[in-house]
């Protein structure tokens, strides 16, 4: 029986050394070794929320500038890339022929207007007189050739004369009747003016004849491609002696105004207003700015909504290359919680951080809310919590930590 019961203690003895030294194996790993780490303490923060999207700079506000008739381009004024005013001129078109169409257009126009107000102001008093004249001369001329047919009829019914010398007669009186109708006609025309009706048909003329001469001197005047606004020169698109089609870009210039353009999201459309703030960092420098304009439908490609950023303070032009790109951040206001590094988040299909509890790693899952720049609102911690912001990768829960 002795025997037996030294047996198990001896048994019972050596479990237990195996047990001790087994345990003093892991806790090697978190216990032995410290690792450094640096670690923040989380506070409430009340931060700005935005949306960050990579934007083109000036994609918009190139221009292509055209004429709207067909010439030979005689003079090219400006040079690429500098700087124009409203109504510089870039080019210019050989007017020669723009300039003999309008003249012929304006002859055409004063004639019209000088037969309007003929026919509004009446006719003058010699151009009565005259008619006047008229009538009687063609009176005189009716009475001579009335005499001479009745005389001539006696003559016929006497036998003097055949039926073909009557008939003859009675045509050179049929004549004067119809001069004498027409010149008492006219006479009355000028004494009572001209009908309504003639005068609407004459202030159309004019009107038409106008508008001709007004589409001519256009082109005379559009002969000449001006700035509409201050801007700069990006490309010249023809060259001095070539003929230029009508609607055929000829220049391309670009506004002061200086814009960027984003592609939002379908969900972030309907978050972003007309107006709302935003900024743009260009060359490491934010730049104040405003949603300007907002397509209501979405890219075929992309899937996504163009929306273009204002600068509100327009940046160097020599350092604001069209085609170039940048970040944009567009306010959303602002929301107040705990805020992160981004950089201090890992993921293994789960987002979590490591805090520090009592010298040791704990790990704990969070939510991602909103971003600011490098930080972003996070759910899943507190205030007074020690987040670990650098050596978080060489470390797991457990492991025991000297901060730094």
């Amino acid at each position: 029986m002795n025997k037996k019961i030294l047996y198990f203690c001896s048994l019972f003895i050596s479990v237990i050394m195996l047990s001790g030294c087994g345990s003093k194996g892991d806790s090697e790993k978190s216990t032995s070794k410290n690792y450094p780490v640096k670690i923040l303490e989380l506070k409430n923060e009340n931060n700005p929320v935005s949306l960050e999207y990579e934007g083109i700079t000036g994609g918009s506000e190139v221009r292509k500038l055209s004429f709207k008739s067909s010439g030979k381009v005689s003079k090219i004024c400006v040079s690429k890339g500098q700087e124009i005013k409203k109504g510089d001129t870039l080019v210019e078109l050989d007017k020669s022929d723009l300039n003999f169409a309008m003249e012929a257009s304006k002859a055409q126009m004063d004639s019209a207007s000088a037969q309007y107000d003929k026919a509004v102001n009446g006719a003058q008093q010699e151009d009565i007189s005259k008619a006047d004249i008229a009538v009687k001369n063609a009176q005189d001329n009716y009475n001579y050739y009335k005499d001479l047919y009745d005389k001539n009829v006696k003559l016929y019914n006497s036998g003097a004369i055949s039926k073909q010398d009557l008939n003859s007669c009675k045509l050179q009186l049929d004549s004067t009747v119809s001069a004498l109708n027409a010149a008492k006609q006219s006479l009355q025309q000028l004494q009572n003016g001209s009908r309504s009706e003639d005068k609407q048909a004459l202030s159309a003329q004019v009107n038409a004849a106008k508008a001709d001469y007004d589409s001519k001197a256009n082109l005379v005047q559009d002969g000449t491609l001006a700035a509409d606004s201050d801007g700069y020169v990006v490309d010249i698109l023809c060259k001095e002696g070539e003929m230029q089609p009508a609607g055929n870009p000829v220049i391309l210039v670009r506004s002061k105004n200086q814009v960027v353009t984003i592609g939002l999201s379908s969900d972030d459309v309907k978050k972003v207003k007309i107006g709302a703030k935003a900024q743009v960092k260009v060359n490491n420098n934010k730049v104040d700015g405003e949603i300007s304009n907002i397509v209501q439908m979405s890219d075929k490609t992309s899937g996504t909504y163009s929306a273009e950023i204002k600068l509100l303070k327009p940046v160097d032009n020599k350092t604001f290359y069209v085609g170039d790109t940048v970040k944009t951040y567009i306010s959303m206001g602002n929301k107040n919680g705990i805020w992160i590094p981004i950089s201090s988040i890992l993921n293994d299909g789960e987002d979590y951080v490591y805090v520090s509890e009592n010298g040791r790693a704990v790990r704990k899952n969070v939510t991602l809310g909103a971003t600011d720049e490098g930080k972003v609102s996070a759910e899943g911690l507190k205030s007074g919590d020690k987040l670990i912001i650098e050596g978080m990768k060489n470390i797991k829960a457990g492991y025991s930590l000297k901060a730094k």
